[in-house]
């Protein structure tokens, strides 16, 4: 019995590990994510001011496109934020991911024009 109770509190603390190692991966991975976007936004000057800087969103033109296809890309990295703090909860930054999600958010048209056209995405 004493055998019994003491295999059960390796695993249990082998499952602790386990989803600490999961939580930093995933969260790395987002992250990772989130730096390629800021890298595109570094390869066109006065993009970021689109997403940070409350930039109007461009009336039409190849700028509207590239600011729209940014604020794609960067919606897409903030639900998988969202999503892995969802499935794993242990990552411990899901209170700081969230309020970087709500000032992007309110800091940025194209993101704010995104959520009114694509009210499902």
């Amino acid at each position: 019995m004493l055998y019994l109770a003491r295999q059960t509190k390796v695993a249990i603390g082998q499952a602790k590990v386990s989803n600490a190692v999961a939580a930093a991966s995933a969260n790395d991975t987002v992250l990772g994510s989130l730096r390629e976007v800021h890298i595109l936004m570094l390869e066109r000057e006065g993009m970021r001011e689109y997403f940070y800087g409350g930039e109007p969103l461009p009336e039409a033109g190849p700028q509207r496109e590239a600011v729209i296809t940014l604020a794609e890309l960067l919606a897409d990295v903030m639900t998988s934020g969202v999503h892995v703090h969802q499935l794993i909860p242990e990552s411990g930054s899901a209170g700081p991911w969230a309020d970087y999600c709500r000032h992007t958010v309110e800091n940025s048209p194209a993101l704010r024009h995104l959520l009114r056209a694509h009210p499902t995405w």
